[in-house]
């Protein structure tokens, strides 16, 4: 049994405001259209669209190399998404967002070490493999954000997972 819906949503996202979307105004070259591969980024993308603090928002636009100690090769990591905002004081901040389920979300100690769900009480077969496969999961994640802690502190960028829960707060 996998940890991963077959029930999500995908799609192409056409914004409202095609002048601020990166993958429609040309400022990043070979930029394609906007494909939201669940609801949440759906969610996201008519948050982007519609909020006028918003200033420039794009998906999949920034590549970050990551080292994945599950199978000892460098590896791509494409971010869900760019956003330039103004906040409420004026400042432009620029965040790298990625949109998960709270449950394939790393959760850190206070030394940095990922802190694994704990295996199931009655490990039958089929749990087991679904635990190992929501830790196999986490762990890559895991990976994928160290790098790009690392990519957005060199970049002046800031790096922000959002899962369910923040995005309950954003209209459908």
């Amino acid at each position: 049994m996998s940890i991963f819906s077959k029930d999500y949503v995908q799609g192409t996202f056409v914004p409202k405001h095609p002048d601020k979307c990166f993958n429609y105004n040309g400022q990043v070259q070979g930029a394609k259209p906007i494909t939201f591969r669940s609801s949440w980024e759906r969610r996201l993308c008519n948050f982007c669209d519609e909020q006028d603090n918003v200033l420039a928002y794009g998906s999949e636009i920034i590549k970050i190399p990551y080292f994945s100690r599950q199978d000892g090769k460098t590896h791509t990591y494409i971010t869900d998404f760019v956003m330039f905002v103004k906040s409420r004081s004026g400042d432009l901040k620029r965040y790298v967002i990625e949109v998960k389920p709270e449950n394939q979300s790393a959760r850190l100690d206070e030394h940095g070490n990922v802190i694994m769900p704990p295996p199931p009480k009655k490990p039958t077969q089929r749990r087991l493999a679904s635990w190992q496969e929501r830790c196999k999961v986490i762990e890559r994640n895991n990976e994928k954000w160290t790098a790009a802690r690392d990519y957005c502190y060199k970049n002046g960028f800031i790096f922000k997972v959002v899962t369910e829960k923040e995005l309950g707060f954003i209209y459908k």
